[in-house]
């Protein structure tokens, strides 16, 4: 573990019980992020990106959804070090200890906020009652200062008066500004941005990415990304995973992945984006076939079925190790593995 790691990720599975059967939403996801990082995590709908988000807060519905293994080891000491870890994954979801994290330590945005404000309340009242619930001793007068000073700081105008506005009477735009204010009303070290531009218009989105790269600069907070937009992983994220069927198929800096993309997933994400300085294309690549049904996920790599490097007898046999090729750059391939070394024996199919 690096000594400036906030938030450890062990092998983590959250798996649903349906009638239909188990779907391993999230099986194996392992990760660190560090003190005033951003870590972008990409892939498409369905991937896992947002239920692994979802249990670090505990906000998994249960049942039918379930941590059934793994840890999320949250670091209490300004380097990591000294002052113990509290594993997320072994608290109550509805006690008072992740209740008293969520908001303070750890903040969500969420990508609607029209959907996560509630529709009878101003926004003012649900930043007041964010404060109020997390730092003692503020006196109401005083947690209204604080909401106008939080609203102002996000670029809304007039937020004197914004202050006692309800949800449905703002723009988009201006919603999710105030749902950042919320969020960063109680300085959390930590803030997870579960796709916030992706129901917004382009000049707006890329304001919104400006004020958040703005403000975590400002307080130092470390910052995780979901989104499926590549675009936007390129301009936010320092460390880039990128997800399939519930587990990270390959992880780098956004640099190395962006220059030296290995997995061949990561690549058909790559491929499929138009260049400007590219000769026009009839139509635009796209990767082949469909992701699996997830209650009959294929054995061995759950990707075998849609990659042009598909090796008989081995991608089929079992799941890849996530090795690292070099340096901080690790895939779950056999294009990178030791054929028996890398095998990871686990069952896919539920």
């Amino acid at each position: 573990m690096a000594h400036d790691s906030l938030l450890e990720i062990k092998n983590l599975m959250t798996h649903f019980h349906l009638h239909e059967g188990i779907v391993r939403a999230v099986d194996g996801v392992s990760f660190d992020v560090r003190r005033g990082q951003t870590l972008g995590i990409i892939g498409e709908s369905g991937c896992g990106k947002s239920v692994t988000v979802h249990s670090i807060l505990r906000l998994v519905p249960s049942p039918p959804g379930n941590i059934v293994d793994g840890q999320i080891l949250l670091h209490q000491g300004e380097n990591g070090m000294g002052a113990g870890a509290i594993d997320l994954a072994q608290l109550d979801p509805r006690g008072a200890q992740i209740r008293a994290i969520r908001g303070a330590e750890i903040s969500m945005v969420f990508q609607e906020p029209m959907t996560s404000f509630g529709p009878m309340h101003t926004i003012g009242n649900q930043i007041i009652e964010t404060i109020l619930l997390h730092q003692e001793g503020v006196e109401s007068s005083d947690a209204r200062a604080l909401a106008i000073d939080n609203l102002r700081r996000v670029g809304i105008p007039r937020a004197e008066q914004i202050v006692d506005a309800y949800p449905h009477q703002l723009s988009g735009g201006m919603r999710q500004r105030a749902m950042i204010a919320m969020a960063l009303s109680c300085t959390p070290r930590l803030l997870i941005a579960d796709e916030p531009t992706t129901a917004l218009d382009v000049t707006i989105q890329a304001q919104i990415l400006e004020l958040l790269m703005a403000l975590q600069e400002e307080v130092g907070m470390a910052v995780i990304f979901i989104t499926h937009n590549l675009g936007v992983i390129a301009e936010v994220a320092d460390e880039v995973a990128v997800m399939y069927l519930g587990r990270i198929v390959e992880q780098a800096s956004v640099n190395e992945l962006f220059d030296n993309p290995q997995h061949p997933y990561t690549q058909g994400l790559l491929n499929s984006i138009p260049h400007i300085d590219e000769e026009k294309l009839p139509r635009l690549r796209a990767i082949e076939g469909v992701v699996p049904d997830p209650y009959e996920i294929p054995s061995g790599c759950a990707f075998s079925d849609r990659c042009p490097s598909f090796m008989p007898g081995t991608c089929d046999r079992a799941m890849p190790a996530l090795d690292e090729t070099v340096s901080g750059h690790r895939v779950r391939c056999f294009l990178y593995s030791d054929v028996e070394e890398g095998l990871v024996e686990v069952e896919n199919g539920g």
